[in-house]
């Protein structure tokens, strides 16, 4: 069954929400983990391709985060490091919403330096 708005679309209307929560910081694990066993179905792979996508993501910028609040303690680079977390998170913002877009735009976008972090996810 497919409803007019959704033809063409590599996802379900009831899918929606999963893609939404899968570039939406640690919940993109519960699509994560929802999708994982059914990769035969092309919508729920689809869906699951973008949750690893937003899990990679999440993992990255929690691991640079925690390497620059540890250049913090360095008292001469301090406020470099606060202007470089600055623009990191406003990277990562961009990158949430360019996800979002490209996910409900019906297109499969490798983010750079992210991408291969989450074939690693498999």
């Amino acid at each position: 069954m497919t409803e007019a708005g959704s033809v063409g679309k590599p996802y379900s209307e009831e899918d929606k929400i999963y893609l939404f929560l899968a570039y939406f910081g640690i919940l993109s694990l519960i699509p994560f983990f929802m999708f994982r066993d059914k990769r035969a179905d092309p919508q729920k792979e689809y869906v699951y391709w973008h949750a690893r996508q937003g899990l990679a993501l999440v993992v990255c910028a929690v691991c640079v985060q925690i390497v620059l609040m540890v250049g913090m303690i360095i008292p001469f680079l301090n406020i470099l490091v606060a202007l470089v977390v600055c623009v990191w998170w406003v990277c990562v913002i961009v990158m949430i919403i360019m996800g979002w877009v490209k996910a409900f735009g019906g297109q499969k976008w490798e983010m750079p330096g992210v991408s291969k972090l989450a074939a690693m996810f498999n």
